[in-house]
């Protein structure tokens, strides 16, 4: 299997329950273990440095002969529960962890000790179910994105008196998972998930969205196969402004432990309808054709680099709505300890129209480029509490916290389209597993 988020975390732990710091230590060498096996030190600092490394194998290994040594050292049974969940053998997981929950550990080991177990337990059903449930505010200096010009390209009165504005947010998302005999890790799936944006005056900007997915993914080896098939909807302002369907197909291959490469690919047929702020319409209606390509790199054990090039091609009804689009992402996780973490994203994008838009311009058909910026920090409630010296009750420890600033700047030919952003939002997010 490729290298994925939960491995970062994983390597996050493993750093944290013990006291030597691998990424500034010398490598240790398996002829030092060999010439000295019964020392723990050596072991635990090999197993660290294993894990960093994802040879899961030999810190598994390492860990296993210190628990043989002195079979109450609890930072290396935790540690040693937690590659065996990375390695997938959700029973030895769940027996580790179970000889910890009456041990004396440390408020923070036992949320992790409670927080694995859960995951081991659920991950060896057949079927899983898991999802998330997200709810806060956001301030935004123009929600609706007002234009920034006075005039349009025929001289006309635009206004231009952005307005800022605060909104309720909340998404959900729940996933089920049943794993294909065989043993290879092939599973189907099938998921839901939705968006609420509703401002408290600037209604011209409320949205709600929501969709499905079924599919399958696939191993072979260090290839991930992922195939599924989408349907969702968006409305504006309580009207339905727009129904897609179709499919998409990933693929994802491990070059090493600590670097994947993907490419994707999806097409949908996308259905109008005019609204309030959109009297298009079906004049939009048409085919969206989606390809991605882009790599993941772990470049230290708490920072994870993820980039990627996006290409959008619409056929429109009507070929003033038909365009090419190229985006460039990239986004930085830094994991804190302790379930914190900081998250950068960047992102820029060039939209061409086909063809000019009378609506506009008969002559001139419309370039948009698009900048967006995002940095969020994270945290466990718990994690938070425990800072002010304050203990947290169970239900609500495990509630990430999340603050973020954000912002937009659109740019056009079309001066109804300048445009650009500020805002920032609290959120608070509930994961659940069956």
């Amino acid at each position: 299997m490729s290298l994925d988020f939960p491995k970062c975390v994983l390597i996050c732990a493993a750093l944290l329950a013990g006291t030597v710091n691998v990424a500034l230590a010398e490598d240790v060498t398996y002829d030092q273990i060999l010439n000295d096996p019964d020392n723990i030190d050596l072991n635990y600092q090999y197993a660290q440095q294993q894990a960093v490394k994802g040879d899961l194998e030999q810190a598994s290994a390492a860990l296993e002969r210190i628990l043989l040594l002195q079979p109450n050292y609890d930072n290396a049974r935790l540690f040693y529960a937690i590659v065996l969940f990375r390695l997938d053998d959700m029973e030895g997981s769940k027996r580790e962890l179970e000889l910890l929950q009456d041990r004396p550990l440390s408020p923070s080991q036992q949320s992790e000790v409670r927080k694995y177990l859960a995951q081991a337990v659920s991950r060896s059903k057949t079927t899983r179910v898991f999802g998330y449930v997200t709810t806060g505010f956001r301030v935004d200096s123009n929600p609706d994105l007002t234009t920034e010009s006075v005039v349009d390209l025929n001289g006309n009165q635009l206004g231009n008196n952005p307005q800022t504005d605060v909104a309720f947010v909340a998404n959900a998302g729940v996933r089920m998972e049943h794993t294909i005999p065989g043993g290879a890790g092939n599973f189907i799936f099938i998921e839901a998930a939705g968006d609420l944006n509703e401002q408290f005056q600037v209604s011209e900007a409320d949205y709600a969205d929501g969709g499905a997915k079924l599919g399958a993914t696939l191993f072979f080896g260090d290839l991930e196969v992922t195939a599924n098939g989408f349907a969702d909807v968006l409305s504006l302002e309580g009207q339905l402004y727009r129904a897609s369907y179709g499919g998409n197909l990933q693929f994802s291959y491990a070059i090493n432990p600590r670097l994947d490469v993907f490419v994707s690919g999806g097409l949908g047929y996308e259905d109008y309808y005019r609204v309030s702020e959109d009297s298009a319409g079906s004049a939009r209606d048409g085919w969206l054709t989606r390809a991605s390509t882009g790599f993941s790199y772990l470049t230290s054990e708490t920072n994870k680099v993820v980039a990627r090039v996006n290409g959008y091609f619409k056929d429109a009804a009507f070929e003033s709505y038909s365009y090419d689009a190229l985006e460039l992402v990239l986004s930085d996780t830094w994991l804190l300890g302790r379930g914190q973490y900081i998250k950068g994203i960047v992102s820029y994008r060039w939209l061409d129209y086909r063809q000019a838009n009378p609506i506009y311009s008969p002559f001139m058909a419309q370039q948009d480029e698009l900048f967006k910026a995002r940095l969020a920090y994270g945290a466990p409630v718990g994690t938070l509490l425990e800072f002010v010296n304050l203990e947290s009750p169970e239900a609500i420890a495990d509630i990430n916290f999340q603050i973020g600033v954000n912002y937009l700047d659109q740019d056009s030919n079309i001066p109804n389209y300048i445009a650009n952003s500020l805002s920032a939002d609290v959120l608070l997010t509930k994961r659940f597993e069956y």
